[in-house]
């Protein structure tokens, strides 16, 4: 028995790779190499716009380019997902969950934060440079915007790698409703035979 227990511990890990392995290179290739070239491409894109605003709102200062921060994130991201797709491993599952979590907690408070300081912030004084701020900072948002999208697409994608997984809770759970039905009926089925005697007896 504790033979068998320890063989089925060991086949476990095994299946759960084999699974993943056709879920990431099969199933989802397509997938995952897309949404890899995208947070890759959003995450080199957004740098040039967010040091561009960081340079004419604040004399380059980088404390202020708050966009470089999920740009970073993104990169990290769409690397990983590149290794998933070539290599697929249970804890590069991990690795992408947490990265895209962040990206996506922290893409959303940098664009509400850079919409507050562009409707906020002090205009310029010449319009040309108001109107090629104004384009630098609705880009830099909209790409942070894009990044975060895309990372709540990816968690999206990695809670369906495991189909019927609700489906089988339900089952769960409809098999107890039935043997809590067939429970009930079961003092039921045992209490008719005795009313009938005693009524018999009675009618004697």
């Amino acid at each position: 028995m504790e033979g068998r227990a320890g063989q089925q511990e060991q086949e476990r890990p095994s299946l759960r790779l084999e699974k993943l392995q056709h879920w990431a290179r099969h199933r989802q290739s397509g997938h995952l190499l897309v949404l890899a070239v995208s947070q890759l491409w959003l995450a080199l894109a957004v740098v040039p716009f967010a040091v561009s605003v960081a340079c004419l709102n604040s004399d380059c200062h980088m404390a202020t380019a708050l966009p470089l921060g999920p740009g970073a994130l993104g990169l990290l991201t769409g690397i990983v997902t590149l290794e998933l797709r070539r290599a697929p491993r249970l804890w590069k599952v991990r690795a992408m969950m947490i990265f895209n979590t962040f990206n996506l907690i922290f893409g959303f408070i940098v664009v509400v934060v850079e919409v507050m300081k562009t409707v906020l912030g002090p205009a310029p004084t010449s319009r040309s440079q108001l109107h090629s701020l104004l384009v630098l900072e609705i880009s830099t948002e909209a790409f942070t915007l894009g990044g975060a999208l895309i990372s709540a697409y990816s968690l999206f994608l990695l809670s369906q790698r495991k189909p019927g997984c609700c489906r089988s809770q339900s089952l769960h759970y409809q098999e107890l409703q039935e043997g809590l039905s067939e429970l009930e009926e079961v003092p039921d089925s045992e209490n008719r035979p005795t009313m009938v005697s005693t009524a018999n007896g009675t009618n004697e």
